[in-house]
């Protein structure tokens, strides 16, 4: 059943709570001072509607007013439209959420009830003042009353000729119930004026005693001041009429203005662009955020990506590419994504007037800030919406990497209809759908061939092969592998693509009939075919083998260094089994490792310390097998595919046949990507050892310092020395020397996860101190809300890691805390009883090996790995998406 009623903290997605509601709970996730509260969801607007056939006679009121009604119309509409929602008997379940609100906010405090409407403080349409709020409500009968006036406010004359002037949908309606803050002072700061433009330096506050509901209703005179944002301080200031400076420093002192813009610049960072921010300051000058929106007017957010602003965000390429990426790197990433997304939209029929007009977005999927990768997600929802249901792709998307944020349109992007005709359109879509097909009835062959493809090139850059090559030969299996990340990785594509939208149309499907959040999650555990889940299990028999060698056993017990262990196994005859095993897990897994794809870190058949390490832990552990935890997860999804086949059964049979088709599509697919990925790790660890084999030859012949200096190098530039066309072989070795030191700068920057900047601009060192400066000040909360990837509840010690390596720090029952991970984390998960995670969406690896063992894990947590004490006990719960950090002891 959906729920009526959600804690604030909890309020995540907008199309169950609204714009407000979950702009409030992005707020407190960023640590801001809002004050607590629940929402009731629009399904509890859902359940009114439905009685006696309200919602079909409030739609059938509207539905005669169009765009030219004139004012008599309107009113008579919205007064009726009032009148029968303030009327109706409130369903048997909202009266009952409705009292265990009261009896939980209601204990001598006043409440503020405020609307919260699918598609209200948006960046398109802010609906500002359009619905209505309530304050001081004290009692269940005024609680009754306010939720009744905001769900009225739906229908409100203002709300109905706005949506009529602006062509604006608002689709339900949530109701944020919060403690009211017992204002001494209250206002509201835009961080850039609401009519200049974007290089205006001015953040403008006004603001009045008490509340600041007359303030925004418009009734009374308030005070203003003005702050430069480059400087931070106050530069203007005009006092109330008939009050004087010192009325003006008790309501808002020059030192908490600066505290206020402090913290609304980093929140205007943190969220995309320039802000409504309506705040109060209570008797004992503590600060509270009561609602943010997007500044919507010119010179705003809009009108900004009109004049070229670029939407960034790491959301899922952190995960590929977590640490600042080599030159060499981000030239084989740059190209490779281009291709990528080009070669996808060839093999799906685009047209090649259409893949022409994409050219431009597609040249710039990804950029780099701070030496760290970062997608353009301006360009990559552009190219989206140049084919089919391009919106829907666009979500998809964002879904598929874990971003809540979609790009505006560019100016000088096109639409899917934009230019053709509806016959050409038809056909394109046609062979759209036939091409699509074509590809996907036969995706396991494809996979396949691109499996045998980097197994040949695997072979072929086998240390023995690479030892006595060349350096045009080196050369040649460089170009190798760039032609297959180019030209060859279409059938890789593919799976992404077919993971991306099953897992989506699915989620949509189970939402659609009414089924829970965890739902599709518990249809995607332990999968057969992930690759991911191996390396776990065969880790665990190595353990097991290596338990019942008693001096082997006794150095892993007394701590003692990967090189001692690495000895025993190598030169002792009683390890003769356990040295067979370790040297077919390097041989089949060595290569799968943390940062796999980063060409700069080594590997555990290169640097094997990590694993011994990773194997201590597996010594140590006591318990049962990870094989019995796949098992059971098997066993739990076998039985929840069954169950919701079933429920769709028995209310419309063809449906449930096309959802079990639905669900076996996704679960194959998610276990295709997996398959690719694993192959995606083999490719670029091969690459490493080729780029590390040029660069000794280079530094024999003096054109590098040392060999790690090829890194530095771009992948045109390698190829240019290898066959001998570089122009300046002479001056190499002092350019990658002059590119170490830029880039080693370059990464000591902290650019945000998601941020906006002009077209060709790039993060700067000013931009990274506002950052740093721009943190709020005093404690985290104590609830971390993220996004449920798999559910379950646990309680534990809380182990945070930055990386594998780090493994000896945590004990086996912990919960796993870091930034984000990899497939080459999944011999941890078996260690561990949950995972919480910074980054990530439903599809990332982390949150695919998670549900492999059934790991509660929640995704998306900001800032998790700074606010969990290493070591506090937390209760993570998967179903809710939230991680709770218990008191110190």
């Amino acid at each position: 059943m959906r729920p009526l009623v959600l804690p604030l903290r909890q309020a995540c997605h907008e199309s169950e709570v609204g714009g407000k509601a979950r702009n409030l709970s992005r707020l407190m996730a960023l640590d801001a001072p809002v004050p607590d509260g629940v929402v009731l969801t629009r399904h509890a607007l859902d359940a009114l509607l439905g009685v006696e056939g309200l919602g079909s006679r409030l739609d059938a009121l509207c539905r005669v007013l169009t765009a030219g009604s004139d004012v008599g119309a309107v009113r008579h509409t919205a007064a009726t439209a009032h009148a029968w929602v303030m009327a109706a008997a409130l369903p048997e379940a909202v009266e009952a959420t409705l009292r265990q609100v009261a009896d939980a906010w209601l204990d001598g405090h006043l409440c503020a009830v405020r609307s919260s409407a699918v598609g209200e403080d948006g960046r398109q349409s802010s609906f500002a003042g359009q619905f209505d709020s309530v304050l001081g409500v004290g009692s269940l009968a005024a609680l009754r009353h306010a939720v009744r006036t905001c769900w009225a406010s739906f229908w409100s004359e203002r709300a109905i000729a706005y949506r009529s002037a602006r062509g604006a949908a608002a689709c339900g309606m949530g109701v944020v119930i919060q403690r009211q803050v017992d204002a001494a002072a209250a206002g509201v700061l835009f961080t850039r004026p609401p009519e200049a433009g974007a290089d205006d330096d001015r953040m403008i506050v006004e603001f009045c005693s008490g509340l600041a509901d007359r303030l925004v209703a418009g009734e009374i005179d308030p005070a203003r001041c003005e702050l430069s944002r480059s400087r931070m301080a106050v530069t203007k200031r005009a006092a109330p009429t008939g009050q004087g400076g010192a009325d003006f420093e008790r309501l808002l002192s020059a030192r908490r203005a600066v505290e206020l813009a402090t913290l609304a610049l980093r929140l205007e960072l943190a969220l995309g662009g320039p802000q409504d921010i309506e705040w109060a300051i209570d008797a004992d000058g503590r600060l509270a955020i009561v609602q943010t929106r997007p500044i919507t007017t010119r010179g705003s957010a809009t009108s900004m990506d009109r004049a070229g602003w670029v939407l960034w965000s790491n959301a899922n390429v952190n995960e590929n590419f977590p640490d600042p990426v080599s030159p060499l790197l981000y030239s084989i990433a740059s190209r490779g994504y281009y291709h990528y997304f080009r070669n996808l939209g060839l093999a799906f029929g685009l047209s090649r007037r259409r893949l022409a007009a994409m050219d431009r977005a597609l040249s710039g999927i990804v950029g780099v800030h701070g030496a760290r990768l970062y997608y353009n997600l301006t360009n990559i929802h552009a190219v989206l919406r140049m084919a089919p249901m391009g919106e829907h792709l666009a979500r998809a998307f964002n879904l598929f990497v874990g971003v809540d944020e979609t790009a505006d349109q560019p100016a000088h992007a096109t639409g899917w209809r934009d230019g053709r005709g509806r016959i050409a359109q038809a056909l394109e879509v046609l062979r759209i759908a036939v091409a699509t097909t074509w590809q996907y009835v036969f995706l396991g062959r494809r996979l396949s061939t691109f499996e045998g493809t980097a197994d040949d090139f695997a072979a072929a850059t086998s240390r023995e092969a690479l030892a006595g090559a060349t350096l045009p030969e080196l050369g040649d299996l460089f170009s190798r592998f760039l032609d297959i990340r180019f030209q060859r990785w279409s059938n890789a594509a593919l799976c992404d693509a077919a993971a991306m939208v099953t897992y989506s149309l699915l989620q949509w499907v189970l939402e659609r009939n009414g089924f829970t959040e965890s739902t599709h999650t518990r249809l995607l555990r332990a999968l057969p075919g992930v690759p991911s889940s191996q390396p776990p299990l065969e880790l665990w028999a190595l353990s097991r083998l290596a338990r019942d060698v008693e001096p082997l056993h006794r150095l892993f017990l007394a701590e003692a260094g990967a090189d001692a262990i690495v000895a025993c196994i190598d030169d002792d005859p009683r390890c003769a089994e356990v040295r067979r095993a370790y040297q077919r897990y390097l041989s089949q897994w060595g290569f799968r490792s943390s940062r796999e794809l980063m060409l700069t870190v080594p590997a555990f058949d290169e640097q094997p310390e990590p694993l011994i390490d990773l194997l201590r832990q597996y010594v140590t552990a006591e318990g049962d097998a990870p094989e019995l935890a796949i098992a059971r997860q098997a066993e739990e999804r076998q039985r929840e595919t069954r169950q919701v086949v079933w429920t769709l059964a028995r209310r419309v049979p063809l449906q449930a046949a096309a959802a079990w088709l639905l669900i076996r599509w996704t679960q194959r697919a998610v276990a295709y990507r997996e398959r690719a990925r694993l192959k995606q790790a083999l490719l670029y660890t091969r690459c490493r050892r080729v780029a590390l084999a040029i660069g000794d030859q280079l530094a024999r012949c003096g054109q590098l310092t040392h060999r790690d200096g090829v890194f530095m190098l771009t992948c045109h530039e390698i190829d240019e020395l290898a066959s001998g066309r570089a122009m300046f072989p002479g001056g190499v070795a002092a350019l990658t020397d002059r590119r170490a030191i830029e880039h080693a700068q370059m990464a000591s920057l902290n650019p945000p996860d998601t941020f906006r900047l002009r077209a060709s601009a790039v993060f700067s060192a000013h931009d990274r101190a506002d950052v740093i400066e721009t943190r709020a000040s005093g404690e985290a909360s104590d609830l971390l809300q993220g996004t449920s990837a798999c559910g379950g509840r646990i309680s534990a010690p809380a182990a945070v890691l930055g990386d594998v390596g780090e493994a000896h720090r945590l004990r086996r029952g912990d919960v796993l805390v870091t930034r984000q991970t990899d497939p080459g984390w999944a011999p941890v998960f078996c260690l561990v009883s949950g995972l919480v995670i910074e980054r990530g969406g439903m599809l990332s690896h982390g949150a695919i090996i998670a549900r492999e063992f059934g790991l509660p894990c929640v995704v998306g947590v900001a800032d998790a790995s700074r606010r969990i004490p290493h070591g506090r006990r937390v209760t993570l719960d998967g179903d809710r998406g939230t991680c709770a950090i218990e008191a110190a002891s």
